[in-house]
């Protein structure tokens, strides 16, 4: 016995050195594209599926069945697909994603991919300015300039003057979040509510938007940030809106300031959900949304704790307000770029699927991709679209607008720009190296 313990160490210790290692089984598995419970049985849909470390991805089409065959080495991965078609004279997205997909020998191979049909929003997120940006003195990075950018990607006004904005818990993609069950699924995954944290933010006045326009909303100070920090932006402009802390006595930081530019009639106020002395929004990986509802109806949803998960914490630092799903009208799921790995979805699939990176403290901005085929259709266009778009970092860590239209230089060129909304922040979004208030 001594002997033959002797021979297996031997031959162990000699494999070791050789650099022999276990040989790994690639393995076939079946992706079926599902619709309202039902297989979607569509010919050449693209399926992607990409490794939970976000470092590869593969690519395959779905047969007549709806079914996607992938050969891959064992591990975990998320499936995700894309679907757009012409359906009584417009355009419909189907859209989904599976992050459960776990490979490996003995491990049964069929996996499902439900898909949702996204319905066209008039007002969306067209960019979203937090990661902060260098110091003139190479000291670290200033993140009080935060803005986002509000759009009507439709030629008619819209009114919005019951918009509200939120962010959901946790605050960093990153972090420990207790809203996943023992399944590795989101408690609300098919709940109608999302953990809004932090306050709710409506606006106090009326506001309409005119079509393919525009309005920017400051976030902490509404200054020409550019006085403190060359490198940030000037946000000091009667036409931009602020998040103001005059009807939040909590919100005491100083990073609350604001330009006599801006009206008063330009001020957003909030409900605190829970405790800060400002509103908490990441400046890596926040999971940020807009959404509708009157003043009237989100002010009781805020302040009475019936309406609060305490999934996130047993006191007033983790609670969240249940967000009804059914007001949602857009979503940004971010991952901070070195954390992927360890980063995890907090939208629910039928809100948003994917994800989209920021390397912060660059000054880089995430904003959305211009819809290529919608926009090149509108006649008012011609001649006016500026293409060989630059403005990614896809040389730096990052990513671009696919399309190859430079939607800020279009526009200034007297373009209408339509942007791509499919409910998946990794195709919607890219992540720009300069903040398009800077051009």
């Amino acid at each position: 016995m001594k002997r033959l313990v002797s021979t297996l160490t031997a031959l162990l210790a000699i494999a070791m050195i050789s650099g022999c290692k276990p040989k790994i089984v690639a393995v076939e598995i079946n992706v079926q594209l599902m619709y309202q419970d039902a297989p979607f049985a569509v010919e050449g849909i693209l399926v992607s599926l990409s490794d939970a470390a976000g470092t590869a991805t593969f690519s395959g089409y779905s047969d007549a069945a709806g079914v996607a065959k992938f050969t891959v080495n064992p591990g975990n991965y998320m499936a995700s697909s894309t679907y757009r078609v012409m359906e009584n004279d417009k355009y419909v997205v189907y859209n989904g994603s599976n992050s459960t997909i776990l490979v490996g020998e003995g491990i049964p191979g069929n996996f499902t991919l439900p898909l949702s049909k996204v319905s066209s929003q008039p007002l969306i997120i067209k960019e979203l300015y937090f990661g902060g940006c260098p110091k003139d003195d190479g000291s670290g990075a200033f993140s009080d300039d935060a803005y986002f950018i509000i759009y009507n990607n439709t030629p008619f006004e819209v009114d919005a003057s019951d918009l509200v904005i939120g962010s959901l818990n946790p605050y960093n993609g990153h972090s420990n979040n207790k809203f996943y069950g023992t399944d590795n699924k989101l408690i609300y995954e098919s709940d109608n509510w999302l953990p809004a944290g932090g306050s709710m933010w409506y606006f106090t006045q009326p506001v309409k938007i005119p079509g393919y326009s525009q309005i920017v909303v400051a976030v902490f100070g509404a200054i020409d940030h550019r006085v403190t920090v060359k490198a940030s932006v000037n946000l000091a402009n009667p036409d931009y809106y602020w998040m103001s802390n005059s009807d939040i006595p909590a919100y005491t930081n100083k990073k609350y300031v604001v330009s006599d530019l801006i009206p008063t009639s330009h001020y957003l106020s909030g409900f605190q959900i829970n405790k800060a002395n400002a509103w908490t929004l990441s400046n890596n990986s926040p999971a940020f949304f807009i959404g509708m509802m009157p003043k009237a109806q989100l002010e009781p949803l805020c302040k009475n704790t019936a309406n609060f998960d305490l999934t996130g914490g047993n006191d007033d630092r983790g609670w969240s307000v249940k967000f009804p799903k059914a007001n949602v009208l857009g979503a940004i799921e971010v991952f901070k770029s070195d954390k992927i790995e360890t980063s995890k979805l907090r939208f629910s699939s039928d809100i948003n699927t994917g994800y989209v990176v920021l390397a912060n403290q660059l000054g880089y901005t995430i904003y959305r991709n211009v819809d290529k085929e919608a926009t090149e259709a509108l006649p008012e266009n011609e001649g006016k679209l500026v293409y060989n778009y630059a403005g990614g970092t896809q040389d730096v860590e990052g990513t671009t607008d696919p399309s190859g239209i430079d939607a800020e230089a279009s526009i200034a060129a007297g373009a209408h720009i339509v942007y791509l909304q499919t409910n998946d922040s990794g195709k919607d979004f890219h992540q720009r190296k300069v903040a398009s208030l800077k051009k």
